[in-house]
C-alpha cells in the first residue's frame, strides 16, 4: 500500500505541481500581459504627462506675454489718464481765460457804450450850440444886409442930394 499509496502522492504531487506550474504560467502570462497593458498605458500616460507639459509651457507663455500686455496697457490707462487730467486742467484754464475775457469784452463794451453816449450827447450839444450859432449869424448877416441896404440907401440920397447941389451951384456959376 505504501508503494501505491507513494505512487499516489507522487502523482498527486506531481499532479499539483503540475497544476501550480500552469496556474503559473498563466498568472505570468497574465501578470505579463498586464505589465505590457500597464507599460503601454504608462508609455500613453507619459506621453500625455508630456502633451499636457508642453501645454502647460504654453499656457505659461502665453500667461506671461498676457501679463506683459495687460501691464503695458495699464502703464498706457496710467499715461492716457495723465493726458486727460492736464487736458482737463488745461480745459479749465481756457474756461477761466474765456470767462476772463468776456468779462474784460462785456466791460470794455460797456466802457466804450458809455464813451459812445458820452460823445453822442456831447456831438449832439455841439450840433445844438452849431445850430443856434449859425442862427444867430444867419440873423445878424439879415441885420448887416438890412443896414447895409439901409446905408446904401442913404448913400444913394446923399449923393442924389451933392448931384442936386452941385447942379444948382454949377447952375448958379454958369448964370453969374
Amino acid at each position: 500500500i505504501t508503494t501505491t499509496n507513494d505512487n499516489y502522492c507522487s502523482d498527486n504531487i506531481k499532479e499539483y505541481a503540475e497544476l501550480l506550474i500552469s496556474r503559473s504560467k498563466r498568472t505570468e502570462d497574465i501578470l505579463s500581459k498586464q505589465i505590457k497593458k500597464l507599460s503601454t498605458d504608462n508609455s500613453v500616460l507619459l506621453k500625455e504627462l508630456d502633451v499636457m507639459h508642453s501645454a502647460m509651457s504654453d499656457l505659461h507663455k502665453r500667461y506671461d506675454r498676457a501679463r506683459g500686455i495687460i501691464n503695458q496697457m495699464k502703464k498706457r490707462e496710467d499715461a492716457l489718464e495723465d493726458e486727460i487730467r492736464q487736458l482737463q486742467e488745461e480745459l479749465r484754464n481756457s474756461e477761466d481765460n474765456c470767462r476772463y475775457i468776456s468779462k474784460t469784452c462785456d466791460e470794455k463794451l460797456e466802457e466804450a457804450s458809455t464813451k459812445v453816449e458820452l460823445v453822442k450827447n456831447e456831438t449832439e450839444k455841439d450840433r445844438i450850440m452849431m445850430e443856434a450859432s449859425i442862427k444867430r449869424l444867419e440873423l445878424e448877416n439879415t441885420s448887416w444886409q438890412s443896414k447895409f441896404r439901409d446905408k446904401e440907401n442913404s448913400e444913394r440920397e446923399l449923393i442924389a442930394i451933392c448931384d442936386s447941389l452941385m447942379a444948382v451951384k454949377e447952375q448958379e456959376i454958369s448964370e453969374a
